[in-house]
């Protein structure tokens, strides 16, 4: 079930490709779940279209990619492994600083989870 998100600013795909191998595997590893289960979805925000601490567009301090994993409920511990893991791996990928990587967690009861239409739990 587990699916990531990422808004980045639209690299080229190779750099994606290696990103989502590397959160996917980064993410079974702290969840101990299987890659098959895992989805990963980009969102494109090119410069011109983001804005932090009220600067917009070139004007903004940095580009920040935000990462955003749905899946069942973790533990903390499990919670902050794949943490570490999904931004070493848009590190890796993007050459980004790891200041730069947001990874926030989505927590979905398996009973809120439909899957064909039936649900999950």
């Amino acid at each position: 079930m587990p699916f990531i998100e990422v808004t980045d600013s639209g690299p080229d795909q190779e750099k994606r490709a290696i990103a989502a191998s590397g959160m996917t595997d980064g993410l079974c590893r702290a969840f101990g779940i299987k890659p098959e289960i895992v989805t990963v979805y980009y969102n494109s925000a090119p410069c011109y279209s983001y804005a932090h601490a009220g600067n917009f567009g070139e004007n903004a301090e940095i580009f920040r990619i935000f990462i955003k994993v749905h899946a069942f409920p973790r533990d903390a511990a499990m919670k902050a492994d794949a943490a570490r893991a999904i931004t070493d791996a848009a590190v890796a990928a993007y050459g980004a600083a790891p200041k730069e990587v947001i990874v926030y967690f989505f927590d979905t009861l398996p009973s809120d989870a439909f899957h064909a239409g039936a649900a999950q739990g």
